[in-house]
């Protein structure tokens, strides 16, 4: 993997990209459109961090850039989008392991 990377699911979009370190680097963009209320967008912002944290031996010497394109709703919908964030976070470590 060369240039950037880019995911798109119903719940995130995740962009990658080399950064020449040798460790991996996140960024989290919750906008209050997606998911107006405080509480919720810092519920996903938890969540994309205990994610990264969990997959941090994998996918080293990379920006990663994770984008709530919708916030989902109480109850099953979370579960769901942290199983989609998980297969995001695990196809950009494979991609990391290609180069």
């Amino acid at each position: 993997m060369t240039a950037g990377e880019t995911r798109t699911r119903r719940y995130f979009t995740l962009y990658a990209r080399p950064n020449g370190l040798s460790q991996a680097r996140i960024g989290i963009i919750a906008s209050r459109r997606v998911a107006p209320r405080a509480v919720d967008r810092n519920r996903m912002k938890r969540m994309v961090r205990e994610m990264f944290r969990v997959m941090h031996g994998r996918g080293t010497g990379m920006d990663i850039v994770v984008q709530l394109r919708r916030c989902p709703g109480p109850g099953a919908a979370i579960a769901t989008a942290r199983a989609e964030l998980s297969r995001l976070l695990e196809e950009i470590a494979a991609l990391a392991g290609d180069k």
